[in-house]
């Protein structure tokens, strides 16, 4: 027997556009049109609350997503024009024998006029009892629903006693539909987002706990090559290298998977300074950092430049990231003892920097692959060959932050070469 303070609609395919008048309805087609920009759940949920402010009274909405497969109901989003609140997004409960469970089960809307009425026969409702405790008084429930699946609630509460009618029933009832598909929408957004936010929080914390030990080993390493250890055997040495080359692999990766954290992040800061000098700041310096690959491939670097130095308003240690895995790359993909040329000089307004490695190089068709995120080249003769598919993505997005184009270009089975420009009247951060 339904009581005298509690009314139902059920959700059906009637309308009720009939029963609303001209200025609602023009405001329900504004609202369906409108809503559907909404990319977050944030933006959708204030958009529901300040847009349905003319149309239904409210104090208070409150948002509730079901999950661990229809069991538990877990508050999501509240917005009030009060405080304190005592029920907020940290909130949840058990939904079975809930007085809610029917209401998603047979699909109805529900105003209760008098909650404290309501909390009297349902004493064990935690939620009434947290609502009735902040002041409300009356509030209406809409079941979200696509199709048949069962989404969630969402709830307009007022500190007044009778606030809600049919007639505000049957205009969320033509709101409904735009309603539920487009919080469903804006929630898995925001949880892909979150997602990827912790996953890239896990890499980060990953990788700086392996880069301690790996500098470590790789320190060792060395030492004992040059003989601190004491007399080295040829198997000795040749065992050590390889511990050597495999940790700087791993080295080059995690600095690749470190970058690409804070690149999603915004942990990535772009601070351009003036006047940094290409050769002995960047250029030299890059080179000695990985002067251990370039002597174990037996590689030698050639520089060509019109200028001792040119200076560049850059940021010096992206741009360091950039020249890293250049160099790095045409050491790891070019032929044994192979020259390697650097060219680099200023043009008119612009610097140009190209690196040039004989190599099984690559086709048209995979160029344009090579700075996307995690693309790797799978190529034959190039089998041991391992990388993170991140320095080229990491390098392209350091160039745009620097308003230049990077372009690759290669001669399959002969060379290739990575060209960039930047322009030289970059605004600098400490200008």
């Amino acid at each position: 027997m339904t009581s005298s303070y509690i009314e139902y609609l059920y959700c059906n395919s009637i309308s009720y556009n009939d029963k609303l008048t001209a200025s609602e309805k023009e405001s329900i087609h504004n609202f369906q049109h409108e809503i559907l920009a909404c990319q977050s759940l944030d933006e959708a949920m204030s958009f529901i609350w300040e847009n349905t402010a003319n149309l239904i009274p409210r104090d208070r909405i409150g948002l509730s997503f079901i999950e661990n497969d229809g069991q538990t109901l877990s508050s999501i989003y509240y917005k009030a024009t009060y405080k304190p609140i005592l029920l907020d997004d940290s909130y949840s409960g058990g939904l079975a024998m809930s007085s809610l469970q029917p209401i998603i089960n047979e699909g109805k809307i529900r105003i209760i006029h008098d909650l404290p009425h309501y909390l009297d026969d349902h004493p064990y409702s935690k939620s009434s009892r947290i609502l009735v405790a902040e002041g409300v008084r009356s509030n209406i429930t809409l079941p979200l629903m696509i199709a048949d699946r069962k989404i969630g609630f969402l709830f307009y509460s007022s500190r007044h006693s009778n606030a809600f009618d049919m007639h505000h029933a049957y205009i969320l009832m033509e709101l409904l539909s735009e309603m539920s598909a487009i919080i469903e929408k804006a929630y898995i957004i925001d949880q892909l987002k979150k997602a990827r936010k912790d996953y890239l929080n896990l890499l980060s914390f990953v990788a700086h706990e392996l880069k301690s030990p790996l500098a470590t080993i790789s320190t060792m390493g060395y030492t004992y090559l040059d003989g601190y250890l004491g007399p080295i055997d040829e198997a000795g040495k040749t065992t050590m290298t390889k511990i050597i080359r495999i940790s700087g692999y791993l080295m080059n990766m995690i600095q690749n998977y470190l970058g690409l954290s804070s690149l999603e992040t915004g942990e990535m800061k772009f601070c351009p300074l003036a006047h940094v000098a290409f050769r002995s700041e960047l250029l030299d310096f890059v080179i000695e950092t990985i002067d251990a690959r370039i002597i174990e491939h037996k590689s030698k670097i050639k520089i060509h430049s019109p200028q001792e130095e040119v200076y560049l308003t850059v940021d010096p240690d992206l741009m360091k990231i950039v020249l890293t895995n250049l160099i790095d790359n045409a050491v790891k993909y070019s032929f044994e003892e192979s020259e390697i040329d650097i060219e680099y000089q200023v043009t008119d307004k612009f610097f140009r920097f190209s690196i040039t490695n004989p190599g099984v190089g690559f086709t048209k068709e995979q160029a344009g692959m090579l700075f996307k995120r995690f693309s790797r080249l799978r190529q034959k003769g190039l089998e041991d060959r391992k990388g993170s598919g991140l320095g080229l993505y990491l390098t392209w997005w350091i160039i745009q932050k620097h308003e230049g184009n990077i372009t690759a270009e290669s001669e399959p089975g002969q060379w290739a070469r990575f060209s960039f420009i930047l322009p030289i009247d970059l605004p600098a951060a400490n200008a």
